[in-house]
């Protein structure tokens, strides 16, 4: 376990990933989310969203495992992007999921669940895991992203029962349309999940008000 002090976190490699990792600020065992980065991005990126989480929680941000053409790091090797197959997303997804369960051993985290958060092609991610393993998956927020568009076929019915689903964009988004986010809530809500959909008259980013329904809707961990 290689180790690089940030200011308030550590750059770690585990297991062949490299994680920024973010411990509570008491000791024990807190709330644990991870959160994803975009294309592009890297461990780093996601601390605009992890400052307006509580304080006193586990949050681990891992590297994607792909180099991206114009620099940082993407989740599939396709250059397809938004047209690529969720089975693509799916496959680097259970190899997270492995992963993450080793790092929670590594730290002695009895915490089963954990809150998944993404950003533009890591929510791609954090939906996917969520669908793949609901039952570990406390809540999530997908937050200017999408679902390929045929994750329909790969998801049965129920799946999403009594889940708590966070969804945010932009209708001014350029990068990904507001109609990918409303068809991945709509399915989202068809696998049983309760959806916050979060619109403004922004880009490919969170609105001020976004980042507000963002944060209060992680605020109270029931």
């Amino acid at each position: 376990m290689n180790a690089t002090e940030n200011s308030d976190a550590q750059i770690l490699l585990l297991n062949d990933w490299i994680v920024r990792v973010r411990r509570p600020l008491a000791p024990g065992n807190g709330r644990i989310f991870l959160t994803l980065h975009g294309l592009t991005g890297d461990e780093n990126s996601m601390t605009v969203f992890t400052r307006n989480l509580p304080r006193n929680a586990w949050i681990f941000s891992p590297r994607a495992p792909n180099l991206a053409d114009d620099g940082g790091y993407k989740w599939i090797a396709s250059k397809q992007g938004m047209t690529a197959s969720f089975a693509e997303f799916q496959e680097v997804t259970i190899r997270l999921h492995e992963a993450f369960e080793n790092w929670k051993k590594s730290f002695h985290l009895a915490e089963s669940s954990v809150n998944v958060i993404g950003f533009s092609q890591g929510s791609v991610i954090a939906a996917a895991y969520t669908l793949l393993f609901p039952h570990e998956v406390h809540r999530a927020a997908l937050l200017s992203g999408f679902l390929p568009a045929d994750t329909s076929d790969f998801i049965p019915p129920g799946q999403l029962t009594d889940k708590q689903v966070f969804v945010a964009h932009g209708n001014q988004d350029k990068t990904v349309p507001i109609a990918k986010a409303q068809q991945t809530a709509s399915w989202m809500e068809q696998w049983g999940a309760e959806v916050i959909f979060c619109e403004a008259a922004v880009g490919h980013r969170l609105s001020a008000n976004c980042f507000k329904g963002f944060a209060d809707f992680f605020k109270n961990p029931e």
